[in-house]
């Protein structure tokens, strides 16, 4: 079935609207929460990078990093594999931007005003208003600066969303018919063909990540992707010994699937 890619303000309400498509449709909810336990499985390094830099923006050294690539690698291949479940709701995480151009997703952004999303945090959190209004201004600044560092996208750009939702005009309920009835819509867009697609993504993401957390591997630039027959390697490398531990870890995950090898040694 097509698949639910939310980008959210802050306190806007979207897991209340996401819990109610699911209940109608069978599906299941994939946020922090759900990406956190993805990274417990790959070790505590990452969890714990998880808990300190989730949907920070990432400072130019981050972005170079081998952790923080990793980190990042990691939760886009959690992401293509619950998308690749079926039924499936993804909750922030950059989710609308890491499945991008698959004509079955639904890439919806729910918004609210600042003092509502001020107040429903106050209610819910009982702490006092100066703390919430700081709360919310850190944690949007942290989703723009992101989206637009890891994706070059601009989170307000509304040309990036199917839809948009202000939860303070509308109520939930609302919103999710409104939701579930494009999600049906959109089940016809799914043929062999496209959702192969999402599934060769899954495949290319799943060894990206597993090459960029390896520590015995540095590569200066990889890129892994699916071409729509075949996954592409493309990168370069420092020597023989890490192009050979490189295409070990790909030969050994390509799950059945042609590769096409574009990877290249580090000119001296």
């Amino acid at each position: 079935m097509a698949i639910l890619a939310m980008s959210l303000d802050f306190r806007s309400g979207g897991q209340e609207v996401a819990t109610l498509v699911g209940e109608t449709l069978g599906y299941k909810c994939s946020g922090k929460d759900q990406s956190l336990a993805f990274m417990k499985t790959a070790g505590g390094r990452w969890e714990q990078l998880f808990r300190d830099l989730d949907q920070e923006r990432p400072s130019l050294w981050d972005r170079y990093d081998w952790e923080y690539r990793g980190f990042v690698a990691l939760l886009e291949a959690y992401i293509y594999e619950h998308a690749a479940r079926d039924k499936a709701i993804v909750i922030g995480q950059g989710g609308s931007f890491v499945l991008t151009d698959l004509p079955f997703v639904l890439k919806v952004r729910l918004t609210a005003p600042f003092e509502v999303r001020v107040r429903r945090l106050m209610e819910k959190s009982e702490i006092g208003e100066k703390a919430a209004e700081d709360i919310v201004r850190r944690t949007d600044k942290a989703r723009v600066g992101y989206v637009k560092a890891i994706y070059g996208k601009d989170w307000f750009d509304l040309k990036n969303y199917d839809m948009v939702f202000n939860a303070a005009t509308q109520p939930y309920d609302q919103i999710a018919k409104i939701i579930v009835d494009a999600l049906r819509a959109k089940d016809q867009m799914i043929t062999p063909d496209t959702w192969d697609v999402l599934v060769g993504r899954a495949v290319a993401a799943r060894i990206r990540a597993r090459i960029l957390t390896n520590p015995r591997i540095h590569v200066p630039t990889l890129k892994v992707s699916y071409d729509g027959s075949r996954i592409v390697l493309e990168g370069v490398v420092h020597n023989q010994k890490e192009q050979q531990m490189v295409e070990e870890i790909v030969l050994s995950s390509l799950e059945g699937r042609a590769l096409r090898n574009e990877l290249h040694r580090r000119l001296v």
